[in-house]
């Protein structure tokens, strides 16, 4: 009996999924239940309780000190008439510190985009990952996401749930192992290094650990290695724009546009179809496409594609060339504030159109104003380079940067311990080159 039941699940695991079936119109009912919204943090008891009642989870990760996504953050925890039946359904859960993350539940590393400080996760009763919700952009952090769009995700993660052909479909990848203690950012490999390098003041045991930091703590071995990609590493949750493909915020699938003459064009998806499934995976919403191409070729490579159009399931190949993920890396913390690179010793100000005027600087050329604060000690300040000054090239280059895309620009070509040479101007159009070595500290 035992070999029938396991050869019956061989065949199951194997077999094609029928795209049409899982895609097509849901089986089940969702049992709706009026109940007030309760935000547990105790993980594993919420688990032990979803096992229990057959429910899924919805679990959210919010770093309390950032402001990104604190509005959409409020807009969860308020619920409303619309959101809160829907939240009722799962078992919700708020984690506030990514140094609670367990890691053995959450591989964070291919399904969480940790640059951002609020991420929820959708998940069976068994710890299988359904799909993930978040995301932003160098826009803002309202482009990628609303609360229609968390509402519309969480009734298609619900029928998924509830229909009784889910477990013979075999698209929830498999479930975690819990058996023994939680595994936390703190066993990682790059820890111990990373928490060496911060500063006294930012040492406090059992403090916060930030996203962004589990970032670098991740980066870190390869860091120290030097066999960190300080380009190709950092291309990290490629948008649906860098395969051709628009879609629309709230419905989270819509295809809205497709680009001419892209890997999403070449696959003959048009505006109007409905993103299905990508890699095996079935989709929920735009987070879990994102997550479908974070995972993705680094350079050259291609994508297994399912759509619907008009009801009808399209399956397809996105072919992407070299560079296709390349975005907007400015806004990401763990990059211009990363573990990698070096620092060029002064935080890079924007410089206004009237200063620039002052300065007889053009519009189209480097214009910064190196920010020190009361910090004398830096070898920039020590080299000669003062806050009145405006920088106009580093060694001989003038990309319009300023702030942080400055700073990722800076810090994926120079390493500390460099020796650079930045063009400053000053008020009176006196323009000099200072030449200085980069911390090795930074």
């Amino acid at each position: 009996m035992r070999t029938l039941i396991f050869l019956a699940l061989c065949v199951m695991s194997s077999r094609a999924v029928d795209w049409q079936e899982v895609l097509g119109p849901p089986r089940g009912e969702v049992p709706y239940k009026l109940a007030p919204v309760m935000w547990r943090s105790d993980l594993m008891g919420a688990l032990k309780e979803a096992r229990a009642d057959a429910k899924p989870l919805f679990v959210t990760m919010r770093c309390l000190p950032c402001k990104q996504c604190s509005a959409f953050d409020k807009e969860v925890l308020e619920g409303g008439g619309r959101l809160d039946p829907l939240l009722a359904q799962f078992v919700t859960v708020r984690i506030t510190n990514a140094a609670e993350i367990d890691l053995r539940m959450f591989p964070v590393d291919g399904f969480q985009d940790l640059d951002l400080s609020w991420w929820g996760w959708l998940m069976s009763p068994e710890g299988k990952i359904y799909g993930v919700f978040g995301g932003r952009d160098e826009v803002s952090d309202t482009t990628r996401i609303s609360k229609e769009a968390l509402m519309v995700t969480l009734r298609r993660v619900l029928q998924h749930h509830y229909d009784p052909r889910r477990a013979l479909w075999n698209v929830d990848g498999e479930a975690p192992r819990l058996d023994g203690a939680a595994k936390t950012a703190r066993e990682l490999p790059g820890y111990g290094l990373w928490y060496s390098k911060l500063r006294p003041a930012e040492k406090v045991p059992g403090s916060c650990i930030h996203c962004h930091q589990v970032n670098d703590i991740l980066r870190t071995p390869a860091v120290q290695a030097k066999t960190f990609d300080k380009v190709r590493d950092v291309e990290v949750w490629p948008l649906p724009e860098n395969v051709g493909i628009t879609v629309d915020r709230d419905e989270g699938l819509l295809v809205t546009s497709v680009a001419p003459d892209s890997a999403a064009a070449r696959a003959g998806i048009l505006a109007g179809d409905q993103l299905g499934a990508a890699n095996g995976r079935r989709l929920f919403g735009q987070a879990d496409f994102r997550g479908v191409l974070h995972r993705g070729p680094r350079d050259a490579g291609n994508f297994d594609l399912v759509w619907l159009r008009n009801g009808k399931v399209m399956q397809g190949r996105l072919d992407v060339p070299p560079g296709w993920r390349t975005t907007d890396l400015g806004w990401r913390m763990s990059i211009s504030q990363g573990v990698f690179g070096g620092y060029p010793g002064f935080f890079p100000l924007n410089v206004n159109a009237t200063k620039r005027h002052q300065f007889g600087i053009a519009t189209n050329v480097m214009a910064i104003e190196p920010y020190m604060g009361k910090n004398t000690n830096g070898p920039a300040y020590k080299a000669g380079v003062r806050g009145n000054q405006v920088v106009t090239a580093v060694d001989g280059l003038s990309s319009n940067l300023t702030g942080r895309s400055f700073l990722v620009w800076f810090k994926q070509r120079h390493e500390p311990g460099d020796r650079i040479t930045v063009t400053v101007k000053d008020a009176q159009g006196q323009v000099k080159d200072i030449a200085y070595e980069l911390s090795k500290d930074d």
